[in-house]
Order: structure tokens, then C-alpha cells, then sequence
């Protein structure tokens, strides 16, 4: 009974889609990651900024746009491709301010023979017409599923004729689901799609056994697909060898007829390389389909000619004819697996590709009328950003009208690249540089052709150049235009979306101390592919760095203000540096100070008429900067930059009798609302001769009215007055008018989308504390305003507004205006000072850091919201090494604020400004490179990373591709090895490196002998002596030698000291380096590392056995003990101090076994099932029973339990199945798991602790204190860049959340329509899993306050206790890291 949560989201985007979603003149962005739907729209700063993202209950496999005549946005729908061959089509909903699922497709049923294998086992291709008059579901071996579309004037009964015997073979049941109820439009339909139906791709051809990929083609009056088959199973390794595979496949065209159900056969091209594997359709001008293979590139237009180009070598190894017919590119040398093709310019249609290591070439046409006479592929120079993309691409997507491309990446960060074409001047003269490289191969006439000054030429005529003449002067003139257009563009990265995947390894270390809590850790991942790879370093909160000490020696602080200011006659458009002024009261005076302009020291202002005497509450300024502004107990002043006093405003009552106490304000200049014990409010104003006085608020709903909470705000309908009544609603009052211009009574309900037009409710409200209007985000363009509301228990909820006009495009002002929920799984912490004197903590506070719009959630751990432009907003602990008093915004380092501490000291900090918070993270990247001797640096691929404590320093397994070469000495035992080739295979070159853990620079670098591929590094503690059995920290390599496929792999076991040396005195970082102790070579490769309890040993995985090596004083590392395993073990994990170790391989799944001393034995105690492909696992006890969690290659999450007692595990020799669950990410191969412990105690332990009552006990009544347990948990890292955690349960906790999840899976709105439950179900497991699914469980803060009371109620739960089941499942005992 466990729990799986999410701690990070995934990050690798899989596909990407552009197209006009949120209305029919935006230009959106909709990228899909392994489980996740992100909406983005472009910024006019051409930035990436996130509209909406939503969790996905499949794995997506396309994302295509579909123009429907009757959209709720106006724009276009989206056609969602899930695994198991599923299709959701979803719009945008302008009401709700959300994606709304309108229909699901599902054809992952049991299929017919004719279909071939099923669903699961094949992947789906999923392609839509052009026109969008319908789409096609490639799913199984050769199923075809054909959804029609309804498109403007279609009738509704325009398919109930079908032909008897095209119906036939056909399964005619109707597989679509209809998931939204529409109203009837004026012709009577009522879906915006007809019946589909399936059919098996045998039936359009015998022949169609074995398809590769398929496409809708342009420019055809009915729909018309190309797809790419072959008669037999193409084989790349056959087609090499042998003349028999090389040219097998076929291309296709056929064209529906949907109202009969009818195809045609259009043309049809055979013996076509066997290395092809994308269609690619193409518009006009180019027209026709592009054949992408692995060497070459052929389009095919619509009379069947074929044109191609060879971009390496063996594309003419790889054709029975070879090559005959194709432009000769080979000298490229281009790699096209894995690439990604985008359009560039519509009016040639040269296309750009990505090739698999992110850099880009240039795909142009040279066109004869309407007829291709040859293509060229053209390399984009490092000079016009051909590099500026960094890792392989997953999807392109062309935005278009602004000259943007999106490269999507699973391998390391996404681009948004911009591009431009420089025109070509009317001549054609080359320079001297174009004639070396280019000679001069077209004549005159050839020339004037491509100008289009050609005469026809007379067929009759004898001396007439024959078609092989002209197809090798067409294709000369086309490599040399190609070449030229290639050159003419220059790309340029605009934006990037940052990501974490894939994580290669991950350990925990120290980072820098600088007095920021150093008993704190920190997650460093290696993560990224290629030249997109870097180290990242994760911290659950905000680390702020501590900057030079200003404020030194101001002691016994209360409270403190920092603010600019400037004189009255500045004008706030002259760049006039504003005057900073510390205010800092003691709790009695409060002193003002001035940083010296010399050394930065802090200068008290004195002689001046500022009231230093008695509290002050608060100090702000008005009127740009000019008024500075003190709140006291019962007044409010008013200074000049001088601190000349201008006005005092007493507080009083109407009559002016009684003096009211203020207990908030807000500034939104040149407004200043004060909130008085009273609950009445006092809004002042800066008139235009520079006076402060309060506004007329007699006789409105404003001055009359009570209220709890309040703040102005300039933004959304104008200046107004935001202020929450006594009964939780919410008014707004424009300014200076004070006339209520929106409302929003409902608020206490907390419901999904808040409207002033709702209805009011009976029960479920929540009492609401706190609201604040305020905006979030960095920079000008990448900010927005949000609600944010505070209830009685601390609870925070997120509004973003958004506008809506039955029949309209939006209003202005307040009118139309809604907010949405935003989702967050943001629990608050317990804080003690809630029970203290004084009730509740300070109110929330809008601050500018830096560059940064933020809100400050105060408490002895201060929290902030943020916000990303590519992320929504985030609620993130502030790091500052101790608890805090006092926020003070500004300071004199850029983006910088200062704290007070509990001791009454000021301190100064700032934010790290390499860090991203979207993730809800803090995460900062570190890109390791090498210099290279004549060239630039050599960014390297991170693959392992591990912390040594005691030396403070990361030791790092990093690589770079190189060529492959046979070593000469191994020569004689590789038969027939081939080694006249150019295009060599890549191998990696790995090396260690020394990191400095303080200052993250490379201290030393050691090289490992060459096509030796690092397996496995880890620091583990290993006896150096055999005498005084004395332990040491040492590094552990584990090695694998590459030496052809016909030649068994040698592997290594190094060992290596880290030493002290002499320092270099400018960096006192490098008085440590690597030194090697010990390196034995065996026979096998070495694919597993593992400490051995205490003893000092190091367990290999090595070739076919399982070994355990002890280190010797003369540097040997020989076998004690050793078990056959009679296969490749991939994962090796012992359980601490215990004995107990895990064994799991691809084959026989996972061995677990003990391990004693005397003498040394390795014996196994049981085994999973078989025919498990075991990625990662690890131990995870609980309540005193061993539990081993297992993930294998179906991305299925397995628990499995050691119970020797039961008899269904004969003697333990059979572990027990307790659960699955299907996470839909792979995990990091070996060591993606880790085993922690929390700091909050088991959740059968929680004592359910409220504030200001006595924890359910008697005064004076104590209860029993028995000894504490430790909860574990395991921490998983997935390729996609997502963390996970696993929690083990209790019976009633299981019992409780699994409710809980029942309940929600009906209630919540999915994505798509897809299920949670059938997701989650493991392959065989029918729905029984055993494991909750944490992010469904953290979902309960979308629904309203009423419905979410129902549903704890079902579930036998209640508000405390599921905060309590939240925060230990959400990773709230990890808060070490």
C-alpha cells in the first residue's frame, strides 16, 4: 500500500503544435511533454509565455490542428493522439478560460486477424487532411481508423448510403465516443464529426503488409493520403549485407471517398531504399511528398516522378542500384536519423532540418514550372546560428507571419528560433571564395533558364540536348541555387524553455555555506544529451545569497523599510538614480539612514522633522517617489526627499471624536488605502498641486461598508479599491469615483472560475482572511495580475483573471471580467507563531526584486509566489539560514532585499540570477566544458555525478562523441572490418573531472583510455588496509572497452583517491586531485557498482557473475566471493549495514539475496517473476516489513515484498506482488532510484495539530510517548527531467486515499477525456494496483470549497488530516533538500 507522487514535472517535450487556438487571430504554441498539455502564446518580445497546462492521463503520441466551422474560441481544434491508439479532440472554451474536451476515439480493443498485432505493441500514427475533411489512425500492424469531419454545408445524413461490399470487410461499429453535449446549430448537427470507422490497409492493397508511416497529401480534391509500405519486414542489417532488402519499400497514394467508404489507387513507386521512414507532405509551390531516409532524401510529386539527393555515403551502399539517380551530396556527410523537418519560406518552400545532433541545414528545390527538378541540401553555417541549437529535435513547428521556427527536444532544452532570409542582389558575378569551393558548372543558357529567359526547346530538333543532358544540367543549377539560398539565412534563438531531461544520474550534495543554512542539501542532476547536457542543481527553495553586509551593526530590529526616493521637480521620465532611505524601528524610535554614495555605508539622517518617536507600522512613497509616506498608530504623515513634514492625517472616526488605530495600507500611486481597527477604510489621493488628502467616501458603499481586507490596484479595469466584506465577497470600488464596479459574493465557495453574474450557494464556504490584487512575473511583457487569497487556515489559492462576453470578443474596464483557479499542490507549513499573541501573521505583501514581481508570504519561513513567463505561478520557500521576522524589499545589490532575523539582526541577500522557479524548484544549470587545442571549447555530455563529503567536491563522468576505430593490436581478431569509409561511427570519450563544490569551477580533468565507456562511478567507503582495517571515501569506476560488434567487450574496475596537493594561490579550490589506486581489468564488461555493508568491499556486476572485490595494499582489488548470474545484471542496490542486496537484468528480472562474512558467501534468498525487464529498484522498508520497488520497461512501477512467513512464497523464494502502477516515463537506467528518510514521522503517527486547541488531550493529560519510527520514501528520477516520490501507508491512510482518488476520478475535468484509472493500471494488473495516485490526490484544490467538503466526507476524511496526508506525500519531509 504506497503512494506515488510527482515532485517535478516533466520537462522533455515530445511534440509541439502551432496553429490559432484561443481565438482566430492569436498565434499559439501547444507543446506535450510524457503527461503533460502546455499552452503557450507568443509574446511581442518574441517570448514563449504559458497560458494554461494540464496533466495528462495517457502517454501523447501526436498533436495535429483541425479547422472545424463551429469552434467555442473561433480558432482552430486540436486533435490529441494518446497510446493504445486513442484521438481526443479538444477547443479552447472562452467561457471557462480552459481546454474543452468535445469528443474521445478509442480503438484499442481486441482488432481482427486482418489487423495484425495489437495496439499496445505498435506505435500509432495519427495524420489529417489538409482540408480537415477527416483524419486517419494508423494503429496495430496495419489497422486504419478514418474519422470524418463535418465541414461547412455538409448535410447530416450525407453518409447513411454505403456500399454493401466496401462495407464489408470493414468492422462498422462505431467506435466514438461523444463526451460534450452540443446544441443543435441551424443545420441540425450536433457533432462536429461523422461516424469513423476502421478498416485493415489490406483491404486498399494486398501488399500493404507492412507499413512505415503514411500522410495526407496537399492540393487534392478528395482526400489523399501517401504511405510507405513494404511486402516483407524491411531490415536495415539485412539490406546491407545482402542485394535481396536493399530496395523494398513501395510508396502509395491512394484517395478516400468518405461518403462511400471507397479508395483509389493514384500511383504507386516501388524499389525504393529500405532505409526510408517518414512521409512528409508537401504544399504548394513544392508539392508532391518528401521521402526521408536515413542517407538520402526523394520527393515524389503527384505525376510519380522522383528526384532525390545523397546526403552521406552510403546511401549508395544501402540501394541495389547505386544510387543511380541521385544528386551526389555525399560529401555532407549527414546523419538523418532522428531528424526533424520544418517548412521555412512558403513562397520557394525550402525546408530547414534539425538534424539528431540540433544543428540545422537547408532543404531547397530547384522548380521547373510546376515540376521539381532536383533538390539540395545545404549545411547553415556556425556563423548564421546553424549551431545555436543545442540537442536532438522531437517536433518543429513553423509559427506563422512571424518568422519563428519551434524546436521542440527530449535531449536538453527547446528553441524558439527566429529566421531571416537576406535577399540576393541582381547580380549573379560569385566571389573568387564560391568559385574555389563551386567551380563554374552551368553555362549561359542554363542560366538564363533558371531566370526563366529559356525558349522552349523543339522536340524535333537533332542537336537538341537529350533528358539525361538537361537532368544533369538541372540538377548542377540546382545544387548551385540551393547553395546560394542556403547561405541567405540566418537563425537566431529568441527564447528557450529549459528542461531536465533526460536525468543521466543525480546524487546529493553541499553546496555554498555563505550562512545559508549549510546543514541543508542540494539534488545535483547530470542531465541533457550532447551538447544540450549540463549539471543542474535542485533546491526545494529559494537559496538567496548573502551579499556585502551594509547593514551591519544595526541590532535589535523590530521592523525595517527601505525606499527611493527623489525630489518633486523630477519628472518620472528624466533617468534621474533615486535616493535610497533605510527606515529602522527598534521598538521604540525609528531611525532613518542614507547609503553613502563613497563606500556603501549606512549614514544616519538626522535634523530632519521625520517622527522618529513611538511605533510605525509602515512607510511607503507616492507621487513618483517625491512623498514619502509614514503609517502610524493613529496617523499617517507625510515628508518631502528631505524629510521636510508636509502633512499629518489623523485618524478619527466621522464625527472626528474617536482616533481609530491603522491596521494596513496599500500603495498603488498616487492612491493610498488604509485599513483602520474600525474595518472601515480611508483611500488618499495626491492632488494635482502635490497634497495627500482622503477622498469623499460619504454616503457610498465603500466609506459605509466594513471590511476585513483590502488593497488598490492600478491594473486589469483601472485604478480600484479591492476589499473582502465580513462575509468573505468580494467589491470593487473604481477610483476616485468609488462607484462598485464588480463583485464577486461567491468567493468564499472558492469555486473554479469566479464570476460577479454567479449564483450564491447554501454551505461550503471557507472563511477567506486575506485578498490581494497584485501583479507576478519578470519583466514588462512576461508579468500579470493575480488574485490571491488567503484563507482562515493559511490555505493560498491562485486567480487568474481573464475576460468573457456572450456574442463578444472581451469588454473593457470590469466588464466581462472572470478569474480562473490556478492550480497548486502548495501546503502550508505549520508555524508557531500562529499560536502566539497577536493571532495571525503579517498580511502578504507585493514586492519588486530586482526585475521580479513577486508576493511574499510572511511567517518565521518566509515564502514567495513567483512566477516564470514560460511557467505558471509558483509557491517557494525562501533559504536565508535561519527564521525570519521581517521581509525588507530593496537593497543595495541589484534584485537584491534584506530579512531580520529572529535575533533583531538585518542582513542582505539576493536572488540567484541563473536560477528558474517554473518547475516549482529552484533549479540553476552549469554547462561543463574542455578547451580544445586550435578550436572552441568542447561542451561535454554529463553522465554521472557523485558528492564527496569530506573533501567538498563533485567528482563528474562526462563524454564526447569521437570517431570510432578497431586499435591496431586487435585488428587480427576483427574479420572483415571495413575501414574505407569517411562517415565513422560515433563512440563516446569519457573523462572525470574534479568539481568545485563552492565555486562549481573544473579543478582538475583526467582522461579515460580511449572507446573505454564509463558504466557506473560511484563514492563509496572501501578498506585500504588489511591491517588496520581502516576506511576511506574513494572513487569507484566501472568500465566497459567498445571494440567492434564482433568482439567481446573488455571491461575495468578503477579506483581512485582524492588527495591533498599544493594549492594554486589565485584558486584555493584546487589543493585537492584525483589519484589512481587501483585498476583491474576483466574478461567482462563491469555494468553494476555497489557498496557491501561495512566491510570495505565493492560489489561489480561483471560480465555474467556478481562479484565482490576487496582493495589490497599493493594496489590489487581481487574477487573474496562471487555468484553466477548467467546474464547481464544492469542494477546492483544493498540495503545499508544489513547484507541484503538486489541483482535485476533484462531477462531473468530481479534477484534478492544476503551477503555474509564469515566466510564470504553471496546467496540468493528470491526472485520476481520472469521475463522482467528491471531499470532501476531499490529497498523501501516500512513497519517492520522490507518492501523492493521495481520500474521495468513496460514503465510499469512494481512493489514487491520478502515475507518468508506466507506461504505463497515458498519460503520466501517467490517474492509477493503488493502493487503496480504506470508511471508512463522511464526511469534513469541502474541508479534513477534512491532511498531517503523524512523528517516527519510515519503517517499513522500524525498527531492532527490545529491552531489554539490541545491536539485532542486533556490539560495536563500526556500521552504515551512510544519510540518513534522512521518513514523512507524513494525518490525516482525519470528521463523525461520529471522527480517522483513513493510513500509507503498505513491501512487506514491507504483506505482514506483511495477514496479519495476514487471519488476524484469521477468528479475532476481530465484532459482529453482520457481515464486515470485505466492509465494507471499496469500491464496484467486489470485495474488492481495497490499504489494511489499521489497527482490525482493533489488535484482536490480544483475543486470549489462545497464539493471538496462532499468528497472528504465520502472519503472519511477531513481538512487537517488531509493537509497532513499532503504534505508527507508532496515530499514535505525531504525539507533537507
Amino acid at each position: 500500500m504506497h503512494v506515488h507522487t510527482p515532485l517535478l514535472p516533466p520537462t522533455a517535450i515530445t511534440h509541439s503544435l502551432a496553429l490559432p487556438f484561443l481565438s482566430a487571430t492569436t498565434t499559439n504554441l501547444l507543446t506535450t511533454t510524457c503527461s503533460t498539455l502546455d499552452i503557450y502564446t507568443i509574446l511581442p518580445s518574441q517570448k514563449l509565455s504559458l497560458i494554461a497546462s494540464y496533466p495528462l492521463s495517457g502517454t501523447p503520441t501526436a498533436l495535429k490542428s483541425v479547422s472545424l466551422p463551429n469552434t467555442l474560441s473561433g480558432g482552430h481544434a486540436v486533435l490529441l493522439g494518446t497510446r493504445d491508439a486513442k484521438i481526443s479532440l479538444i477547443e479552447w472554451d472562452l467561457e471557462n478560460w480552459r481546454v474543452r474536451t468535445v469528443s474521445i476515439h478509442y480503438y484499442e480493443g481486441e482488432a481482427p486477424a486482418a489487423f495484425g498485432v495489437g495496439a499496445r505493441d505498435v506505435e500509432s500514427i495519427l495524420t489529417v487532411d489538409p482540408g480537415s475533411r477527416c483524419a486517419a489512425l494508423k494503429f496495430g500492424a496495419r489497422g486504419l481508423a478514418i474519422l470524418p469531419f463535418r465541414s461547412y454545408g455538409d448535410d447530416v445524413g450525407e453518409e447513411e448510403s454505403l456500399d454493401a461490399e466496401m462495407a464489408e470487410p470493414m468492422p462498422l461499429k462505431r467506435t466514438s465516443t461523444h463526451l460534450a453535449t452540443a446544441e443543435e446549430d441551424e443545420g441540425g448537427k450536433t457533432t462536429p464529426y461523422s461516424p469513423s470507422f476502421t478498416l485493415p490497409l489490406t483491404s486498399l492493397d494486398p501488399s500493404l503488409q507492412h507499413p512505415v508511416h503514411l500522410a495526407f497529401l496537399h492540393e487534392y480534391r478528395e482526400p489523399t493520403f501517401g504511405i510507405l509500405s513494404s511486402p516483407n519486414n524491411p531490415s536495415l542489417a539485412l539490406s546491407l549485407e545482402t542485394n535481396h532488402g536493399r530496395d523494398t519499400l513501395t510508396y502509395s497514394v491512394y484517395t478516400l471517398d468518405l461518403s462511400q467508404r471507397a479508395s483509389t489507387n493514384l500511383l504507386t513507386v516501388s524499389r525504393l531504399p529500405a532505409d526510408l521512414w517518414k512521409v512528409v507532405p508537401l504544399p504548394l509551390p513544392v508539392g508532391g511528398a518528401l521521402l526521408v531516409g536515413t542517407n538520402e532524401i526523394i520527393h515524389v510529386d503527384q505525376n510519380g516522378k522522383v528526384s532525390a539527393v545523397a546526403v552521406n555515403e552510403f546511401a549508395l551502399r544501402s540501394s541495389s542500384s547505386g544510387g543511380v539517380g541521385m544528386a551526389d551530396q555525399s560529401g555532407l556527410g549527414l546523419k538523418l536519423e532522428g531528424c526533424e523537418i520544418g517548412p521555412l519560406d512558403p513562397k520557394t518552400g525550402e525546408l530547414v532540418l534539425v538534424l539528431n545532433d540540433g544543428t540545422l541545414a537547408v532543404l531547397g528545390f530547384r522548380l521547373a514550372g510546376c515540376n521539381v527538378g532536383g533538390l539540395t541540401v545545404t549545411k547553415v553555417s556556425l556563423e548564421n546560428g546553424g549551431f545555436c541549437h543545442t540537442s536532438a529535435p522531437s517536433c518543429v513547428s513553423a509559427l506563422e507571419g512571424g518568422g519563428l521556427l519551434f524546436i521542440g527536444s527530449e535531449d536538453g532544452n527547446s528553441s524558439l528560433l527566429s529566421w531571416r532570409k537576406e535577399t540576393v542582389g541582381l547580380s549573379r558575378k560569385r566571389s573568387h571564395a564560391q568559385m574555389l569551393d563551386h567551380p563554374p558548372t552551368t553555362s549561359a543558357a542554363e542560366e538564363a533558364e533558371e531566370e526563366g529567359e529559356v525558349e522552349d526547346v523543339d522536340e524535333d530538333d537533332l542537336y537538341a540536348p537529350t533528358a539525361d543532358e538537361n537532368l544533369k544540367r538541372t540538377a548542377s543549377a540546382s545544387q548551385q541555387s540551393a547553395v546560394d539560398t542556403g547561405s541567405s539565412y540566418r537563425f537566431e534563438v529568441k527564447d528557450e524553455l529549459r528542461s531536465l531531461g533526460p536525468i543521466n544520474g543525480f546524487c546529493l550534495g553541499k553546496g555554498e555555506k555563505a550562512g545559508t543554512g549549510s546543514e541543508k542539501l542540494e539534488l545535483v542532476a547530470a542531465v541533457g544529451r550532447g551538447r544540450g547536457s549540463k549539471l543542474a542543481f535542485l533546491n526545494r527553495e529559494i537559496v538567496a545569497k548573502e551579499v556585502i553586509e551594509t547593514t551591519k551593526g544595526l541590532e535589535n530590529v523590530k521592523d525595517a523599510w527601505r525606499i527611493r526616493v527623489r525630489s518633486k521637480d523630477t519628472t518620472e521620465s528624466e533617468n534621474v538614480v533615486d535616493e535610497e532611505l533605510l527606515f529602522v524601528y527598534d521598538g521604540e524610535t525609528t531611525k532613518s539612514y542614507r547609503t553613502s554614495s563613497a563606500d556603501g555605508t549606512l549614514m544616519e539622517v538626522e535634523d530632519t522633522d521625520f517622527e522618529s518617536e513611538g511605533a510605525t507600522l509602515f512607510m511607503g512613497t507616492l507621487a513618483n517617489n517625491s512623498i514619502i509616506v509614514q503609517a502610524r498608530k493613529n496617523e499617517v504623515r507625510t515628508y518631502d526627499a528631505e524629510l521636510g513634514l508636509s502633512q499629518i492625517i489623523p485618524m478619527t472616526d466621522d464625527e472626528g471624536d474617536q482616533e481609530l488605530g491603522v491596521v494596513g495600507t496599500s500603495f498603488a500611486d498616487p492612491y493610498l488605502l488604509v485599513l483602520r481597527d474600525d474595518s472601515s477604510v480611508v483611500v488618499l489621493k495626491v492632488d494635482e498641486a502635490g497634497e495627500v488628502e482622503p477622498l469623499d467616501l460619504e454616503g457610498s458603499a465603500l466609506g459605509q461598508g466594513r471590511w476585513v481586507s483590502g488593497c488598490v490596484f492600478a491594473g486589469l479595469g483601472g485604478p480600484a479599491a479591492w476589499l473582502l466584506n465580513g462575509e468573505g465577497g468580494l467589491q470593487v470600488f473604481a477610483l476616485p469615483g468609488s462607484e462598485g464596479v464588480w463583485s464577486a459574493p461567491t468567493l468564499p465557495f472558492l469555486s473554479p472560475v469566479l464570476m460577479s453574474e454567479a449564483k450564491e450557494r447554501r454551505g461550503g464556504k471557507v472563511q477567506v482572511t486575506e485578498v490581494l490584487v497584485a501583479e507576478l512575473g519578470v519583466g514588462e511583457e512576461g508579468r500579470g495580475a493575480y488574485l490571491v487569497v488567503r484563507t482562515g487556515v493559511d490555505d493560498l489559492v491562485l486567480y487568474e483573471p481573464f475576460r468573457y462576453l456572450p456574442g463578444g470578443d472581451g469588454g473593457t474596464g470590469f466588464e466581462g471580467l472572470r478569474f480562473r483557479k490556478v492550480p497548486s499542490t502548495y501546503v502550508p507549513r505549520y508555524d508557531e507563531g500562529l499560536d502566539n499573541e497577536g493571532g495571525r501573521p503579517a498580511a502578504l505583501r507585493a514586492v519588486r526584486v530586482g526585475g521580479r514581481r513577486c508576493v511574499v508570504v510572511p511567517g518565521s519561513q518566509v515564502g514567495m509566489i513567483v512566477k516564470e513567463v514560460a511557467g505558471m505561478p509558483k509557491v517557494l520557500g525562501l533559504r536565508t539560514g535561519g527564521k525570519v521576522r521581517t521581509f525588507v524589499p530593496g537593497s543595495t545589490a541589484e534584485g537584491g532585499f534584506g530579512v531580520v532575523d529572529s535575533e533583531g539582526k538585518m542582513r542582505e541577500y539576493g536572488l540567484p540570477g541563473d536560477a528558474s522557479f517554473e518547475t516549482g524548484w529552484s533549479v540553476r544549470f552549469l554547462p561543463l566544458s574542455l578547451p580544445m587545442d586550435g578550436g572552441p571549447e568542447k561542451v561535454m555530455e554529463v553522465r554521472f555525478v557523485a558528492f564527496h563529503e569530506k573533501r567538498g567536491v563533485y567528482v563528474v563522468a562526462a563524454c564526447w562523441d569521437v570517431d570510432f576505430h578497431v586499435p591496431a593490436e586487435e585488428e587480427g581478431e576483427s574479420k572483415g572490418v571495413v575501414e574505407d569509409i569517411t562517415l565513422r561511427p560515433q563512440i563516446p570519450q569519457y573523462s572525470l573531472h574534479l568539481l568545485s563544490a563552492t565555486t562549481h569551477e573544473i579543478i582538475q580533468s583526467v582522461a579515460m583510455p580511449y572507446a573505454e565507456t564509463i558504466t557506473s562511478m560511484k563514492i563509496m567507503p572501501l578498506e585500504v588496509s588489511e591491517h588496520t582495517h581502516e576506511q576511506r571515501s574513494m572513487v569507484v569506476v566501472g568500465t566497459a572497452t567498445i571494440r567492434g560488434e564482433d568482439l567481446p567487450a573488455k571491461g575495468a574496475l578503477t579506483v581512485l583517491d582524492i588527495i591533498d596537493v599544493v594549492p594554486d594561490p589565485d584558486r584555493p579550490e584546487s589543493g585537492v586531485k584525483l589519484q589512481a589506486v587501483s585498476r583491474e581489468e576483466t574478461k567482462g564488461a563491469v555494468t553494476a557498482l555497489e557498496a557491501f555493508g561495512d566491510c570495505g568491499l565493492v560489489g561489480t556486476a561483471q560480465g555474467q557473475k556478481i562479484m565482490l572485490r576487496g582493495l589490497k595494499e599493493d594496489g590489487s582489488c581481487l574477487p573474496v566471493a562471487f555468484l553466477d548470474a548467467q546474464t547481464y545484471s544492469t542494477t546492483l542496490r544493498t540495503f545499508g549495514r544489513s547484507g541484503l542486496w538486489l541483482a535485476g537484468d533484462a531477462w531473468k528480472g530481479l534477484w534478492f539475496g544476503g551477503f555474509i562474512e564469515e566466510p564470504y558467501k553471496l546467496s540468493v534468498l528470491g526472485k520476481s517473476r520472469t521475463q522482467m525487464e528491471v531499470m532501476a529498484a531499490e529497498f523501501l522498508p516500512f513497519d517492520g516489513l522490507l518492501y523492493i520497488v521495481v520500474v521495468d520497461a513496460e514503465m510499469d512501477l512494481h512493489v514487491l515484498q520478502y515475507d518468508p512467513e506466507d506461504a505463497k512464497t515458498l519460503s520466501g523464494q517467490r517474492l509477493l506482488h503488493r502493487g503496480s502502477f504506470h508511471l508512463g516515463d522511464f526511469p534513469t537506467p541502474g541508479g534513477g532510484m534512491m532511498v531517503l528518510p523524512s523528517v516527519l514521522a510515519p503517517m499513522g503517527e500524525q498527531t492532527v495539530v490545529t491552531n489554539g486547541d490541545a491536539n485532542g488531550h486533556e490539560e495536563g493529560e500526556k500521552p504515551a510517548q512510544p519510540e518513534p519510527q522512521r518513514l523512507f520514501q524513494v525518490l525516482t528520477s525519470f528521463q523525461s527531467g520529471a522527480i517522483g516520490l513513493l510513500t509507503p501507508l498505513d491501512e487506514t491512510t491507504y483506505r482514506r486515499l483511495s477514496a479519495l482518488q476514487t471519488q476524484l476520478t469521477s468528479l475532476l475535468e481530465h484532459a482529453g477525456g482520457l481515464n486515470p484509472r485505466a492509465y494507471r493500471a499496469a500491464l496484467g494488473s486489470e485495474g488492481r494496483g495497490g499504489v494511489v495516485d499521489g497527482a490525482l490526490v493533489q488535484r482536490i484544490g480544483e475543486l470549489g470549497a462545497a464539493r471538496r467538503a462532499e468528497v472528504l466526507g465520502r472519503a472519511g476524511a477531513d481538512g487537517w488530516t488531509l493537509r497532513s496526508d499532503l504534505e508527507i506525500i508532496g515530499g514535505g519531509g525531504l525539507s533537507y533538500l
